[in-house]
């Protein structure tokens, strides 16, 4: 799979993964070899935009590319076992390790640990780093996890956490908890629109809005990226703000919560209000329509409103 794309430019595109079937563990190192070496011998060379393995395996096909892979890697590859995650996301708070020790994860919105007028996350960090032996680990959505805090620190390090309002995850809606965005302006030379600074100001927007409409708690996957290439995964979000000019955005709507569908070009160019505008009617119907336990992507196919 890969998630970048460029604007106007209608042969680069968001792809999912496929899977390619079932090997042993004692053969994986050769297939990840085989994958390499396909890519490099069969995808596009000439052109940066389009040098992936999602637009190799979308040219090759899959089951080209699947005998490719198994004949560089002299294996056979099985028929896909069946694999159910019951759960997808980060796992907030306090959780068991199965070697007695705990771990803690923590909510960093967009991964920025700064100290602000509302937290003193870094400072907290670093008094954090002074008593804890374990490690810190950076998770795909932008958290922070603190592993391997054995039971007699766990006390002086929540004390720590709740000091510096490192508690997000405890005190966060679930619409924040799940929120994505990019650098964008002014760090990425790419970006053509503010994601990071602007997604507190989106958030209190969408949370208002599902506040007048009795959605108020709702999940809901909120991503917002400055450019196309896709950093924070706005593709597979429920509603997403890709950026195309300052203060200007394309609005996409319809992922799902565990990340397996992508979602839809709603809109385009749309600035701040009208993005609003387009959001209302939808939440609108949503509040009246859905099924129980229903989200908001998954209401919007069955509704045919994308």
């Amino acid at each position: 799979g890969g998630l970048g794309a460029t604007h106007g430019d209608a042969a680069t595109f968001p792809r999912l993964a496929d899977v390619l079937g079932f090997v042993r563990p004692e053969d994986l190192l050769a297939v990840a070899e085989a994958v390499v070496t396909t890519q490099r011998d069969f995808g596009d060379r000439s052109n940066r935009k389009h040098a992936r393995l999602k637009y190799t395996i979308e040219t090759l096909g899959l089951d080209v590319f699947r005998e490719e892979v198994a004949r560089r890697a002299g294996v056979r590859f099985e028929p896909p076992r069946p694999v159910n995650f019951t759960t997808n996301g980060d796992r907030f708070g306090w959780t068991p390790d199965l070697d007695g020790a705990w771990s803690l994860t923590l909510r960093i919105p967009s991964g920025r640990i700064a100290d602000t007028d509302q937290a003193s996350m870094r400072a907290g960090l670093r008094a954090i780093a002074q008593v804890h032996a374990g490690d810190f680990r950076i998770t795909p959505n932008q958290n922070l996890l603190i592993a391997g805090i054995a039971p007699s620190a766990r006390s002086r390090i929540e004390t720590l956490v709740r000091q510096h309002g490192l508690n997000l995850h405890e005190t966060a809606s679930p619409v924040r908890l799940d929120a994505l965005a990019c650098v964008a302006l002014p760090t990425c030379p790419l970006a053509m629109a503010e994601a990071e600074r602007y997604l507190p100001d989106l958030l209190t927007r969408i949370e208002a809005q599902l506040e007048v409409h009795g959605l108020k708690g709702n999940p809901l996957a909120v991503r917002i990226t400055g450019c196309p290439n896709g950093c924070a995964r706005p593709y597979l979000a429920e509603i997403a703000l890709v950026g195309k000019a300052l203060g200007r955005y394309n609005l996409h709507l319809g992922g799902d919560a565990a990340g397996r569908r992508l979602n839809r070009l709603y809109r385009e160019n749309l600035d701040a209000s009208a993005v609003f505008s387009e959001l209302d009617p939808l939440f609108a119907r949503y509040a009246q329509e859905k099924q129980i336990d229903e989200r908001f992507g998954d209401f919007l196919w069955r509704s045919k409103l994308i």
